[in-house]
């Protein structure tokens, strides 16, 4: 490879990062010389008293110009703050060194697949005793290429010593011998096949070239990648990216970090697992157990996963395995990924973003992500499948799952769901698109609300698509129940209710613990839920006889095409508020046989026609409507449209807009 110049900048200023980002230091190689200088002549003087300029001198400036391409995406803002930079030199094909000046950067940026790429011009002054070759004004720079760590196909792992040049073959000998913090092994393009487990030092990071730098096995490797460490809470301070990691269906996991934290995963490719893609451990080891001290700072962002995770069974335990499994994180972001699960074939599909360590995790943030996992099977046996794009355990507080597009279900279970972590909140799961792409033969949750769960849920300006079970409520083992207390469910929109076929049975909310549990203040406000031609059962179900409702809202709702709207049978209740509901085009609206029921509020509900813009598709009110400004005031501030609440507010999920 030709390098004919070579293009270094660094500081010696003593003013701090944060101008100056003191201690960085910068190579690229470019593949040709500097062009012609540009003569440009500058005029000085000053304006008459008439206000016409007057020059008194010109001088002419010579500046020099390098039109560069492809600069990689970790270069960027290093590139635009040049400037702050003492020293910038460049270093001839003749061995002299040239110290440059007043560097204007230009870059014109496009987004290819994996990485921001484009075009840049260097303009820069230089002294005049250098002599530069003929114009060429197509220059490139070839990579920022620093000349040790490198792995490529035609290197060696015997002769070879990590220089760009003498380049190592195998990741696994690259992990062995790049063990100082603050390294990086780079990964050329090429398709490296290992058979033997990376084991990534702490601070040792792994970058390649996008989805050309191929790092695939045909050995059960458990992982392929192992980040271990014996400390809880270890720094990690290291980041994996721009690689694509096959496991051909052959390894078990692709990639594992144990213990450590401010790891990121960031623009890589993962496809192919037998049981798990990524997974984030809090604990030294994957043992199921809590984490004693959380991991924190980590990230998972900008990444492809596809076929990383299964079903499976365990002497009689059941476990979904996860294309992303994390555990004993606080903190974590998880962020513009596309996560597919496929079916398998045998019911055997794992989720999208699962638990390991017993979950426990808190300040979780989940959002702005494309997850699609496969509808669940019938549950028979060892065949069964679940659905679940996210299962996540033992929510501790400050967990958001936001601007997502699922496909799948969305489960919280686990030792409980609390506000542990002091956040104000347990979980709010709002902005979503969740549901299937059609209606199905068999029952599907698309948020399960397992298991204890208080400390403030907030469940809202979610849509919910063909689904015959949108919200389920359950418990299946009394000692780990600790009341499921409040909860929140405002301004969702429930679509096509139902199984698929022309009978009816579906429930918004399915509320049928096996287990004696208390339900306290459950808030339903201003929800619309819709099947077409009374394919609905209910709005809100349960007959259960060891469930207790106390202090129940349901306010504001309008309900279309429905068997019934509450139904509450056996139980008991003590306190609920039913009102300013529109109760459309259903049978019945409120059934309590066999409970036994205190403090019964009924109020200004009414049962017509809501005249929506176009029933199934756009849900926002007429003019006319007789739901506007026909609720009550429940204290909410935005509608689903994010649109200023009137008060009175309107029945539904939208405030009309003129």
């Amino acid at each position: 490879m030709n390098k004919y110049l070579k293009f270094e900048y660094w500081n010696t200023c003593d003013l701090g990062n944060i101008y100056y980002q003191g201690g960085q230091h910068f190579i690229f190689y470019l593949d040709a010389d500097v062009g012609e200088p540009i003569h440009e002549e500058v005029e000085e003087g000053q304006e008459n008293g008439d206000g016409d300029f007057i020059p008194t001198y010109r001088r002419q400036m010579k500046r020099y110009r390098i039109r560069t391409g492809l600069i990689p995406d970790y270069l960027i803002d290093a590139i635009q703050r040049m400037k702050l930079h003492d020293t910038i030199e460049l270093t001839f094909k003749s061995g002299e060194v040239e110290q440059i000046y007043n560097v204007d950067v230009e870059p014109e940026w496009q987004f290819e697949k994996y990485a921001w790429q484009g075009t840049v011009t260097l303009t820069f002054d230089m002294d005049e005793s250098i002599t530069v070759g003929a114009c060429c004004d197509n220059l490139t720079v070839t990579d920022a290429i620093p000349e040790w760590y490198w792995i490529a196909t035609d290197g060696s792992d015997d002769t070879g010593d990590g220089h760009y040049t003498t380049p190592w073959k195998t990741l696994a000998y690259a992990c062995t011998q790049v063990t100082t913090p603050g390294e990086t092994i780079h990964v050329k393009a090429g398709t490296y096949t290992e058979t033997e487990q990376s084991v990534l030092a702490v601070g040792v990071s792994i970058i390649g070239a996008g989805d050309t730098s191929i790092i695939t096995t045909a050995t059960a490797l458990d992982p392929m990648i192992k980040m271990d460490s014996a400390v809880e809470g270890t720094d990690g301070n290291q980041s994996i990216s721009y690689i694509k990691i096959d496991g051909d269906l052959t390894a078990l996991r692709l990639i594992e970090i144990h213990a450590r934290s401010n790891v990121s995963i960031h623009h890589c490719t993962f496809i192919d697992a037998l049981n798990d893609g990524v997974l984030f451990f809090g604990r030294t080891d994957d043992l199921y157990q809590f984490t004693t001290t959380y991991s924190t700072g980590n990230s998972f962002y900008s990444n492809t996963v596809t076929n990383c995770s299964r079903f499976a069974v365990y002497d009689t335990w059941r476990y979904i395995h996860g294309c992303l499994a994390i555990g004993g994180q606080s903190g974590m972001l998880i962020y513009d990924n596309t996560i597919t699960q496929p079916d398998r074939g045998d019911a055997a599909n794992g989720a999208c973003i699962t638990f390991t360590n017993w979950g426990n995790h808190k300040g979780t943030k989940i959002y702005n992500n494309t997850l699609t996992s496969p509808p669940k099977k019938a549950e028979t046996g060892a065949g069964g499948g679940y659905g679940f794009s996210i299962e996540l355990w033992s929510q501790r507080g400050g967990i958001e799952i936001y601007d997502n597009d699922i496909l799948g279900g969305i489960d919280l279970g686990g030792y409980d769901t609390n506000d542990d972590g002091g956040y104000g909140y347990a979980v709010r799961i709002h902005d979503n698109n969740i549901g299937l792409a059609a209606t199905s033969a068999y029952n599907h949750n698309l948020i399960h609300l397992e298991l204890g769960i208080h400390d403030g849920v907030y469940i809202y300006k979610n849509y919910f698509n063909n689904a015959s079970r949108p919200i389920t409520f359950s418990t299946t083992n009394s000692a780990l129940v600790q009341g499921q207390k409040d909860i929140y469910f405002y301004y969702n929109i429930f679509n096509n209710v139902r199984l698929s076929g022309a009978g009816w049975f579906g429930y918004c909310f399915d509320i049928n613990p096996s287990v004696a549990v208390t339900i306290d203040n459950l808030n339903i406000l201003n929800n619309i839920a819709y099947a077409p031609a009374s394919l609905m059962y209910a709005f809100i179900q349960s007959n259960d006889a060891n469930t207790t409702f106390t202090d129940m809202v349901v306010r504001n709702n309008i309900v279309c095409n429905a068997h019934a709207c509450v139904e509450i049978t056996n139980g008991t209740i003590t306190g609920i508020n039913v009102d300013n509901n529109d109760f459309y085009n259903t049978s019945h609206v409120t059934d309590y046989t066999g409970a036994t029921v205190t403090g019964d509020t009924y109020n200004n509900n009414i049962t017509t026609d809501p005249t929506f813009v176009t029933n199934g598709s756009d849900f926002h009110l007429q003019a006319g409507s007789p739901c506007i400004n026909a609720g009550i005031n429940v204290g909410l501030t935005t509608d689903y449209d994010g649109q200023a609440v009137d008060d009175p507010p309107e029945i539904g999920a939208y405030e009309y807009q003129e």
